[in-house]
């Protein structure tokens, strides 16, 4: 069975609560969308998760999840409280390399190869090579590096940070901050098949490009190229609903300017990635269905991996000068909002968790 989004519950203040609630719980800090970028490779919101490729960063997951393999080098992936790969929901299928998992429902046919493992639910037909604590039973599974009567300073750690940020808030903050932007002067050119992005950057280093007007072009052109004038952070915002990308990135520009690009795909519901793409995506209410390898971040709604790998590229731009002072009531009176639609689901959500408090008798 597959559980609703667990995001809901950083916008609870007592979300701690549904977690290890002992003296040693430690305080952790809601990300800020920065962070986020920083902090994940892969962010999901919702429920429809299916891995049949890799993910090089960390992952988290607010419904469930199935497939995937999931690497975390601790040497090249940015520190974080949270673990590398954290799911509110169930999870089967997945092998899991660096640096743990959290998982409030159920595990089922996966293995974690390093780091500790806190599972909410049972543990059926699965191999765990670091410490564990499992909320509920264990059948047909190896625990080869224990299963601890009570949770460990990192397990609380790791467990604490899984509900510590509303991801859905603060990306859909983020998207819309961004949509408000205005262009920088950056523009798009066409050569033949050859979309060219020519980068005006501010002071800051910021260049802003607003495609709606263009988008159906850009988005059925061959080949992307870039020139980016110096710039170190590139937004692209575009208010496109549907979009199949399969542009090549020409240059190696996928890889050479992944961390440094965010698409901002603020009102789309259906993407399509079936060519190497390069930068994050930050699409929070589109579903996403990838074919291909993506170098940069994924935010998204729901996701569909059939192939390829999403390679780390932690961002390293910068939007800290959004939210806008003039931003900030339309973001309070959204949160309003979503934390009447989120109450309904909290406590479907808090489920997950709730096995782990009680059974350390907290």
């Amino acid at each position: 069975m597959w559980h609703r989004s667990m995001s809901s519950i950083a916008a609870a203040s007592a979300a701690a609560a549904f977690l290890f609630s002992g003296s040693a719980q430690a305080t952790i800090a809601p990300l800020t969308a920065t962070q986020i970028l920083q902090q994940f490779n892969l962010v999901v919101l919702n429920n429809d998760v299916s891995l049949a490729g890799q993910v090089a960063g960390r992952t988290y997951v607010g419904g469930s999840l199935n497939g995937g393999a999931y690497e975390q080098s601790a040497s090249s992936t940015p520190a974080s409280n949270y673990a590398g790969l954290t799911v509110g929901g169930s999870v089967g299928n997945v092998q899991v390399n660096g640096l743990g998992a959290v998982v409030g429902g159920s595990l089922a046919n996966s293995t974690v190869n390093s780091g500790s493992s806190v599972v909410g639910g049972s543990v059926a037909n699965s191999n765990l090579n670091g410490a564990a604590f499992i909320g509920g039973s264990k059948s047909n599974t190896n625990t080869n590096g224990g299963v601890l009567s009570s949770p460990s300073a990192l397990m609380q750690t790791n467990s604490a940070a899984a509900t510590s940020t509303n991801f859905s808030s603060t990306l859909t903050s983020l998207s819309q901050d961004l949509s408000k932007l205005s262009s920088t002067g950056s523009s798009v050119s066409f050569s033949g098949n050859t979309a060219t992005f020519n980068a005006v950057a501010n002071s800051a280093g910021v260049a802003v490009f607003d495609i709606s007007a263009i988008d159906t072009k850009v988005f059925s052109s061959n080949q992307f190229s870039f020139n980016a004038n110096g710039a170190t952070t590139i937004i692209i915002n575009t208010d496109v609903k549907q979009a199949n990308i399969a542009a090549n990135f020409l240059g190696g520009q996928a890889q050479s300017l992944g961390s440094e690009i965010v698409w901002n795909f603020y009102d789309a519901t259906n993407l399509t990635v079936s060519s190497q793409f390069g930068g994050s995506i930050l699409a929070t209410g589109a579903s996403l269905i990838s074919s291909q390898s993506i170098a940069g971040g994924v935010y998204v709604n729901n996701l569909l991996q059939m192939a390829g790998t999403i390679q780390l590229q932690p961002f390293s731009g910068s939007v800290s000068q959004v939210p806008e002072t003039a931003s900030y009531a339309s973001m309070l009176a959204g949160l309003a909002l979503i934390g009447l639609i989120f109450m309904r689901r909290r406590k479907a959500a808090a489920r997950n968790f709730d096995r782990l408090a009680i059974a350390t008798g907290n």
